[in-house]
């Protein structure tokens, strides 16, 4: 069926429901702050364990830091030695590639870079973080958005590639409201274009808890730390929820 098309996230909780499926763009949302680029780490890690090429541009972190939070998140740990972290990046040689450039880049060098991905590296899942880094695209000009997404899906669609596109969303007045896709910055186009959206959640009001030390530990551990919606899936007819817990080592 259509989607077992795709490769796993990673979690059995989200095996049925949704997959990384080629020839699709997801924009992944949420409020600045909600661990959206820490989650689309552990994805990419276990993208890599079932020998998926990927290549990641984060453009608001420094490559080393981005390798670093890998090699953290491998091991469970923030204390890696010499030798772990040389083998992490053996294993990932031939699996992982990072686009050296922090700060602003241009819509045309990322449409450049996934097709050199494609075709040189046989790359099949990119990340783009985020699309307010690209530097002929403000956050006010609705058009140019328009266009860099339907671009972004067509080479999708082209390549046969699965493009995950870190969109922030408005600055909510209440933290604990979970954002949707109307609340992405910028564009209606950029939810209209895509093929799926998910939006992932931090719960602010739980730290707020475990400061205040109202509740037992048993009872904060039932509450989970953070929430990934599936707010949009044009090829598979799930849309619902994941919870998700935080562990402070890895």
């Amino acid at each position: 069926t259509e989607i077992h098309s795709g490769k796993s996230l990673g979690w059995a909780k989200t095996e049925d429901s949704f997959r990384v499926r080629p020839s699709e763009l997801t924009v992944l949302t949420g409020v600045s702050g909600h661990v959206k680029s820490m989650w689309l780490s552990q994805v990419i890690l276990n993208l890599m364990k079932q020998k998926t090429k990927c290549l990641i541009a984060s453009l608001e972190m420094r490559p080393v830091l981005t390798l670093a939070r890998m090699v953290q998140q491998t091991l469970g740990s923030s204390d890696p030695t010499d030798e772990f972290v040389q083998k992490f990046c053996e294993r990932a040689k031939d699996k992982l590639w990072i686009y050296d450039q922090l700060g602003s880049t241009s819509s045309d060098d990322m449409i450049a870079t996934l097709y050199w991905g494609k075709h040189v590296l046989g790359c099949d899942v990119f990340v783009i973080d985020s699309l307010m880094k690209m530097v002929d695209i403000s956050e006010d000009n609705y058009e140019r958005q328009k266009l860099f997404i339907d671009r972004l899906a067509t080479t999708c669609r082209d390549l046969k590639i699965h493009v995950f596109l870190v969109a922030h969303t408005r600055k909510m007045s209440d933290e604990s409201e979970v954002p949707d896709a109307t609340h992405i910055l910028g564009s209606s186009h950029i939810r209209n274009l895509c093929d799926n959206v998910i939006c992932v959640w931090r719960n602010r009001n739980k730290e707020r808890e475990v400061e205040a030390g109202d509740k037992s530990e048993d009872d904060l551990k039932k509450i989970p730390d953070a929430m990934v919606f599936v707010q949009k899936q044009r090829n598979y007819q799930f849309e619902g929820k994941f919870s998700f817990w935080f562990d402070p080592k890895g």
